[in-house]
């Protein structure tokens, strides 16, 4: 009976916004694996690690034991946990596997930031206009595509269905505080938090932000509310001011209880966050920075036109597909129509879309480069690398200004064309999803193959990554130089076996260890020494391991420049425990969220009474049919129809690539050729930043990494400036396959005392650490040079 009551309570327009959000989640759903060139290889390499440890006793390990060459080192310590414990629920189950795991959160992803925008945008502004705001935040291209496809962000993904659910939590907690909306608020929060490290700041702070928004509007109300009960208890309508006075009372509470879900929250998510700021100084997090390179924030700001302008088709014929950095033209038309219409007094709960108008705006600003000075000023922005990594956040505002338009616009129908009431929204929800349909065909990747220890630590010895990043980021401070592959070390990853930690190398003779492993993060030696010496272990050190020498705790040494553990031990018998355990940090930060949990149930206690009664919600009209409708019609076309007759996508074959604006061919010592450019001008003045894209297609398998460069000469030849990468489009040309071209972005900066005049574009490959270019080859095969000219750039 419960369940059915409950049921019963479920507003039906969720199930048409999981009806909306199926071409989304339809390439993870249909299609088997995972891509492998992008972070989610990283993410999947992760989830298994945390899996193994999980599966043999260790809870909430901090530590990854298995990665860096079996060093290990504490990138759990660091990284958001949330996205990873949810992906094991999967993984745990029988017959799935990580890359199972990582597909459900992107998924949950999608699905939650639907949900959590419908169920935010319904109660202000009607469950039509939930239904739009829910279509432009799923189909917005950062969400539908660039963040789960083109990049693999898991974390970062998962983060912004997190973000609207506890907007819509914290949103229900204010309008009425009950235990269950109390419980919900608080957890959806630190959701937030632990899902993503840096969105975490952004999203915290954005819902923060609109907590403290109706403070002011609350306290106006309040006093014209005052005013208004006074005057009915002089004219003796007492009934009326006494309930004035009770909705007063239930507002103020709402608002201190958002308040205080919002620094509950923080504290039940301090178990995480508390140790990275305390312990921050023990990694190496310098890597993260960049200067001039792909994570110097400088070289990743947006133009307007590319954040304006139409989705483009992807070509299935390159290794990374072109997308652009763009909000969606249905988001944004739609947003400014919100805007226009907050303006004009025609929009329902304007102090909520002033709040969303103003954040769209700030957004939309520090993604520009006007903004830099912004991010020079404050020494944390930095850390975000990327200014177009707000686009997920920006995603979420012009969502609820594009709900709030719609509302305008359904109800102008309503009064003046009665009749085609529901056409309007269903129009409006399948806009958006019709002009993001080329982000439906993200380009097929193979099957992902085994996911095991041993395939992990194979990738890390071609050097493609080390310990599932690729900058050295979260590596221990007091590592000095990452030390070389030891194959006595990896044998057990290979053969499933535990890793040999002892450097046997500095046994001294006679010296018998025995080793017993209890738990990945525990092992105990039973040390015979005829002599004092010192143990030496592949171990990388770090705040938390703890070494006990016949139960007594000792002080290790540091081996350097490793960074490795170093036990003293004087002759005789000892047994050695080496354990990660806890540090002062992370005890202070698990009883923090110990006591937060517990006020957080407490209050939930305290307001068990206080259960809302709602009636059923309404049943769906014609309108919500016709959305269902449209919806289902699109989305069965594209699958029956236009997803098998490829007119979705296009793919380049041969020496072509459609993409490029400018056909070429240049054949580089039959091994690469290139086979088009594109250029942001052929015309210039001293100072500006042309853009030169390459096209690149192996022509045989490569057995050398080759170094690309792009040069602009002066008429007599001598260099004027240059663009140099160690691999051409970041991709090792090793990697290189045959059936695909290769996408390489350089920038060249012109002097601010350029002379005007005509000057070449060229551009080549060579060997770096040889010192030799590729030969420049005619269709005889003859030698020609050893850089192709591309075009002439005239500098006024």
């Amino acid at each position: 009976m419960r369940l059915k009551s409950w049921l019963r309570h479920i507003d039906p327009g969720f199930f048409i916004v999981l009806a909306i959000t199926w071409l989304a989640v339809w390439p993870f759903l249909s299609r088997p694996g995972l891509p492998q060139a992008t972070d989610a290889e990283l993410h999947i390499f992760r989830l298994h690690e945390l899996s193994y440890l999980i599966r043999n006793g260790e809870i909430y390990p901090r530590w990854a034991p298995n990665f860096y060459h079996a060093y290990g080192y504490p990138i759990f310590n660091y990284y958001a946990p949330l996205s990873y414990y949810v992906g094991l629920v999967f993984e745990l189950m029988p017959k799935l596997d990580a890359v199972d795991g990582v597909k459900a959160v992107f998924v949950l992803g999608l699905l939650t930031a639907a949900v959590g925008i419908y169920g935010y945008v319904r109660p202000h502004w009607g469950r039509l206009a939930g239904y739009v705001a829910a279509a432009c935040f799923v189909y917005a291209p950062y969400m539908q595509y660039i963040d789960p496809h083109a990049r693999g962000a898991l974390a970062e993904s998962f983060s912004f269905g997190m973000f609207a659910l506890a907007l819509w939590a914290l949103d229900r907690l204010r309008q009425r505080v009950t235990a269950w909306r109390w419980v919900t608020a608080v957890f959806t929060t630190a959701g937030v938090i632990l899902s993503h490290n840096l969105m975490a700041l952004l999203l915290f702070a954005m819902l923060a932000a609109w907590a403290v928004w109706p403070w002011w509007d609350g306290w106006q109300d309040g006093k014209r509310e005052e005013g208004a009960e006074r005057r009915e208890e002089r004219e003796g309508k007492k009934e009326e001011g006494r309930g004035r006075r009770e909705e007063r009372g239930e507002k103020r509470e709402g608002r201190w209880a958002v308040w205080g879900a919002l620094a509950l929250a923080v504290g039940v998510a301090a178990f995480f966050w508390l140790p990275v700021m305390l312990e921050r100084n023990a990694v190496n997090l310098t890597t993260l920075l960049g200067a001039g390179d792909n994570y110097d924030f400088r070289t990743h700001f947006l133009s307007w036109g590319e954040m304006l302008t139409w989705t483009r088709r992807l070509d299935w014929g390159a290794t990374e597909p072109a997308f652009r950095f763009n909000l969606g033209v249905a988001q944004w038309v739609l947003a400014l129509l919100g805007v226009l219409f907050l303006v004009a007094r025609r929009v329902r709960h304007a102090g909520h879309v002033l709040f969303f108008a103003l954040a769209a705006a700030l957004l939309l600003f520090m993604m520009l480069p006007v903004s830099q000075f912004v991010w020079e000023a404050f020494p944390f922005l930095p850390y975000f690398q990327f200014p177009w990594r707000l686009m997920g956040a920006a995603a979420a505002v012009l969502a609820v200004l594009a709900g709030a338009a719609a509302a305008v616009i359904e109800d102008w129908l309503l009064h003046r064309l009665p009749r085609w009431r529901g056409w309007g929204t269903a129009v409006l929800v399948a806009l958006p999803i019709v002009l993001g349909l080329p982000l439906t065909q993200p380009f097929p990747w193979p099957d992902f193959g085994e996911v095991s220890t041993r395939r992990m630590t194979e990738i890390e010895h071609t050097g493609r990554w080390l310990g599932t990043t690729s900058t050295a980021d979260y590596v221990p401070a007091t590592v000095d130089m990452i030390p070389e592959r030891n194959g006595n070390v990896v044998y057990g990853l290979y053969e499933g076996l535990p890793v040999d930690h002892i450097n046997w190398a500095q046994v001294p003779e006679g010296t018998e260890i025995e080793t017993e492993y209890v738990r990945p993060l525990l092992t105990r030696y039973t040390v015979h020494a005829p002599k004092a010496f010192k143990f030496r272990l592949f171990l990388f050190d770090f705040p938390g391991w703890q070494v006990r020498v016949d139960g007594e705790r000792v002080e290790t040494e540091l081996g350097r420049p490793e960074g490795f553990i170093v036990v003293p031990l004087t002759a005789g018998e000892h047994e050695v425990e080496v354990k990660f355990g806890s540090t002062p940090a992370r005890s202070l930060a698990v009883g923090v969220t110990f006591v937060a949990l517990f006020l957080t149930l407490a209050l939930a206690w305290r307001w068990r009474r206080s259960a809302l009664t709602e009636g059923a919600p309404p049943s769906l009209q014609r309108p919500d049919w016709l959305v269902l409708g449209s919806v289902s019609l699109v989305t069965a076309v594209t699958i029956f129809i236009l997803s098998p007759l490829g007119w979705l996508h296009y793919e380049s074959t041969g020496l072509t690539a459609v993409a490029a604006q400018h056909a070429a061919f240049a054949d580089f010592g039959r091994q690469i050729a290139l086979i088009g450019y594109d250029t942001t001008a052929e015309t210039a003045v001293s100072g500006d930043d042309v853009t030169v894209t390459l096209y690149w297609k192996a022509q045989a398998d490569l057995d050398i990494n080759y170094q690309v460069f792009v040069h602009l000469l002066a008429p007599d030849g001598f260099l004027v400036t240059q663009s140099d990468k160690l691999n051409p489009g970041d991709f090792p040309t090793r990697r290189w396959p045959l059936d695909k071209y290769v996408r390489d972005v350089h920038v060249l900066h012109l002097p601010a005392d350029l002379p005007a005049g005509n000057y070449t574009v060229a551009v080549g490959l060579w060997v770096q650490t040889e010192g030799w270019r590729l030969p420049l080859l005619d269709a005889a095969g003859a030698q020609i040079g050893d850089n192709q000219a591309l075009f002439t750039l005239q500098v006024k």
